[in-house]
């Protein structure tokens, strides 16, 4: 079970969870340093189990205590800890899908309801745009998922990526959170298992002709950073990184393009 693991869990729930729940759980310590999650205030309520009825409270503050009111043994003191309240943070989230990914086209705020658009990514056979949904098991989640995407424009691939859940939703292909990338524990990084094109369909193609004559250099200047671990998080920032060094350790040969260095990370990623 990773932290990944658990984050969906987390948000398949669809609200505040309560942080007690969690606090022993290595994993919960990794998303909230991460910052996957937020402090949320405090619960609304709790279930006593400490009398012959569980039952569910509110939670109250009485004289400067947390706690609530039980039938059997009235007024039940809680510590701040036991109160905490913890949520997901989509938007971080969203950033850090379209950071290690290197999307085009992020939207800020919901494209509707809970619909999030991560961003395009480009192929060779066009552009794929990625969603996240939290939740595609129902028909209602599918439904609300099409809504929001008939206020999008229209593109040939389409993948939406959920917490939990699957079903379809139109011509779009949909993938689980745990499926589709890991987190670093140390770090906190995404990173992709599945190249966006594998899960839509798009065939791969193999270009041939010659190999690329900076090929060589940028596998090696991509290993020295990553395994001295000054290697940045987006894809975007760490090829600007690659191309910076490119510059400085080969003044004398041609410089190759932005993308080119993209495609070799992703490609050193396991991308496509």
């Amino acid at each position: 079970m990773t932290a990944l693991t658990l984050l969906c869990e987390i948000i398949a729930l669809g609200g505040n969870a309560a942080a007690a729940l969690y606090r022993d759980d290595p994993r919960f310590a990794v998303l909230l340093r991460h910052g996957y999650l937020r402090e949320a205030g405090v619960l609304t309520s709790v279930v006593c189990n400490d009398c012959d009825d569980a039952h569910a409270a509110p939670i109250v503050f009485e004289d400067g205590r947390y706690g609530y009111q039980c039938p059997e043994l009235g007024f039940v003191v809680l510590d701040r800890a036991d109160v905490q309240a913890v949520r997901p943070d989509p938007l971080f989230l969203i950033d850090c899908l379209f950071e290690v990914m290197g999307c085009k086209r992020r939207k800020q705020t919901p494209v509707h309801g809970q619909t999030w658009r991560i961003g395009s990514v480009e192929t060779d056979a066009g552009e794929i745009m990625l969603y996240f949904h939290p939740n595609l098991e129902s028909e209602d989640n599918a439904r609300d998922v099409a809504h929001s995407l008939s206020r999008e424009v229209r593109v040939q691939w389409r993948l939406i990526v959920t917490a939990i859940g699957t079903l379809a939703v139109g011509e779009a292909q949909t993938v689980k959170l745990i499926d589709f990338a890991a987190i670093d524990a140390e770090t906190g990084a995404f990173r992709i298992l599945t190249p966006p094109a594998d899960l839509v369909g798009i065939p791969r193609k193999n270009k041939g002709g010659r190999p690329s004559e900076q090929g060589p250099a940028l596998a090696e200047i991509i290993s020295d950073r990553q395994k001295s671990g000054a290697a940045l998080l987006g894809l975007n920032a760490e090829s600007k990184a690659i191309l910076a060094v490119f510059k400085e350790r080969h003044p004398d040969k041609h410089f190759p393009s932005f993308e080119t260095v993209r495609r070799h990370l992703k490609k050193s990623q396991g991308g496509s």
